[in-house]
């Protein structure tokens, strides 16, 4: 790798979120000096200093020259002062897509993508070619608990990476095998209608050396497989992988997997038919590229999951505490129908809107998907840099939760005081589940925080 991108020192600025924090831990193996910078302090930017990699917070124009190459997230503007200390000295700027294009053609990868799903399926496929005995270098966007990481460089010839369609990133992958969990309006503040996202899938699809595995259980994915001509799984009859005789349990889900005139029993430590899915995938392609599913089954039995998927942060006084990075209203019914499953006096969903232009054009969406809860909670929108937009406020969705039929909900515009309102509020054998991809995280364990000092 380190000969393929011909560079042997290199800056990432941004390097604090999981897709750049994985970049620089495979730069970081394959023998590059590699250094970062970040606005704020992460888990993930923490951690590479196990790997020599030096980080800062804030700007250091003035280590800029000492590199030779400098990687920007897709997040960091061209105004960034080490971006511009760069261009100054002639230092070649690179944005995300431009490195993983280079590091795909030396390690062309398997690849995961799909609105929902993708990071899930990706730790499994992890797990699923470690039981086949196989040691992938991998890529995924969230720690692996069991690993006790998001990328790893190991077999060269064997890369198992999470192709993000955000900001079009898949788009620059080489790529020998592909799964796609489904099609979805998202991101369309980046792509502009959901006929150009679509083309983006169709087109990445159409690239790839190798089989390409789609899921059909939502009309997105089925019309790209019509149009790519790919293979096909999910719990329609007419997959050629077929999931069949689920069963589902508070802490688990078993089904059976049905394709090339064999079947076979599959069990997942996680709740959820979105589970059995993400599952049902990796496997079929595990299967296409010439693997034995059954084989690659068994790791998915003691599947520890990814951190923010379903991940159990607490259990205190009774009342159990998820963390779930579901921020899109398919998401949010998949999370909230695992969770239904389970023996809980109550569901809190606790909800923080993520973008305000995601808020805007999914509130009614969101108002559906939260309404099943027992009762539901709404912060105010999580931005993620975006501009405020006026008007859209998570008081859209509350209202549109009670739109559509939800009757115990509340608005709490301070992130800073749910934690505190929720510990008035819940009780014994409660399951309260935080959903977003913002700072709502943290309100986990505040919360748990809150309940364990009760008197």
């Amino acid at each position: 790798m380190k000969e393929l991108i011909g560079f042997s020192r290199v800056h990432v600025v941004g390097i604090g979120g999981y897709g750049m924090s994985g970049l620089a831990k495979l730069l970081a193996q394959s023998g590059i000096e590699v250094t970062g910078s970040d606005l704020k302090p992460s888990r993930a930017s923490d951690a590479l200093s196990e790997l020599g990699v030096a980080t800062w917070i804030g700007h250091r124009p003035e280590s800029v020259p000492e590199v030779d190459l400098v990687v920007a997230s897709s997040a960091v503007p061209e105004s960034d002062p080490e971006l511009r200390a760069a261009a100054d000295v002639g230092i070649p700027v690179w944005q995300r897509p431009r490195l993983l294009a280079a590091i795909t053609e030396a390690m062309p990868g398997i690849g995961f993508t799909g609105t929902h799903g993708k990071t899930t399926s990706t730790a499994m496929a992890v797990a699923a070619w470690r039981a086949l005995g196989e040691d992938p270098s991998f890529m995924v966007g969230g720690d692996l608990p069991d690993l006790n990481t998001n990328a790893h460089l190991g077999d060269r010839e064997l890369f198992l990476i999470e192709a993000d369609e955000a900001f079009g990133t898949f788009l620059s992958l080489e790529l020998t095998g592909l799964a796609v969990t489904g099609v979805e309006a998202d991101h369309l503040d980046h792509y502009g209608t959901l006929g150009a996202l679509e083309d983006a899938f169709t087109a990445v699809a159409g690239e790839v050396n190798g089989p390409v595995v789609v899921c059909i259980d939502d009309a997105g994915g089925r019309g790209l497989a019509e149009r790519v001509g790919a293979l096909t799984w999910g719990t329609s009859p007419d997959a050629d992988w077929v999931i069949d005789a689920v069963e589902h349990g508070a802490w688990q889900v078993r089904f059976r997997l049905t394709g090339r005139e064999r079947s076979i029993d599959v069990e997942i430590p996680k709740p959820g038919l979105h589970i059995a899915r993400d599952a049902a995938g990796v496997l079929a392609l595990a299967a296409e590229l010439g693997n034995d599913p059954a084989e690659a089954a068994i790791g998915l039995k003691d599947f520890a999951g990814v951190r923010r998927r379903f991940e159990v942060r607490a259990r205190v006084r009774g009342v159990t505490i998820v963390d779930d990075y579901a921020h899109h209203p398919t998401e949010i019914g998949a999370v909230l129908a695992a969770a239904r499953v389970g023996p809980w006096s109550k569901v809190w969903a606790v909800f923080q809107p993520h973008r305000y232009s995601r808020t805007a054009e999914l509130a009614s969406s969101f108002g559906r998907a939260l309404a099943v809860s027992d009762h539901v909670v709404i912060t105010d929108v999580y931005g993620a840099g975006e501009v405020p937009i006026p008007g859209v406020t998570g008081h859209l969705v509350a209202d549109a939760v009670l739109n559509a039929g939800g009757e115990r909900v509340a608005y709490q515009p301070d992130r800073r005081q749910l934690a505190r309102h929720l510990a008035s509020i819940v009780g014994d054998g409660d399951l309260v589940l935080m959903m977003g991809a913002g700072d709502i995280t943290s309100a986990a364990d505040e919360l748990a925080a809150l309940l364990e000092a009760a008197p």
